[in-house]
């Protein structure tokens, strides 16, 4: 009989617990986000063709022209871009530049994408060299990606 009625508390007990996980409020959804990677390297010597650090969105061929010219003063970075043609109709550009570092060996990279209700989210992190002497050098990393085009706000969150 004991066991009948320390059995029964448990599953009233289970049931309500599940009752109370069905009754939470809801909660704004946050899925993830597809994106392709164009780059992600870093710019050296970069005194005078720095870039503000921030997010820049391109979704027509002539602000990304312009881009690509600034990225090749820079270090002739385009030759490292893995991109076939763009379609604008479709697809945009998304480019993240990080603050200009003293240092190197530090890994910049997008930990994850979030597409919210009402905006899609770049969330970036760095990774430090761990055991390594990073050399002094003036230097700044970003990553590119490519996306579906959105009307959506793009908001960067450095963790």
């Amino acid at each position: 009989m004991k066991k009948l009625l320390i059995l029964s508390s448990i599953i009233l007990f289970a049931a309500c617990k599940s009752q109370q996980g069905s009754m939470k409020s809801p909660t704004q959804k946050n899925e993830a986000f597809a994106y392709e990677l164009v780059v992600q390297s870093t710019l050296h010597d970069i005194e005078k063709n720095a870039f503000e650090p921030g997010l820049y969105k391109f979704s027509d061929k002539a602000n990304w022209d312009k881009f690509l010219q600034k990225m090749q003063l820079a270090n002739e970075e385009n030759a490292k871009f893995k991109l076939d043609k763009i379609d604008f109709e479709k697809e945009m550009i998304v480019a993240i530049f990080d603050k200009i570092l003293s240092h190197g060996g530090v890994k910049f990279y997008i930990d994850r994408v979030e597409n919210t209700p009402d905006a899609i989210k770049f969330i970036t992190a760095h990774q430090s060299p761990q055991g390594q002497m990073s050399i002094q050098v003036m230097n700044q990393p970003y990553i590119i990606v490519k996306i579906k085009k959105t009307n959506k706000r793009l908001v960067l969150v450095n963790k």
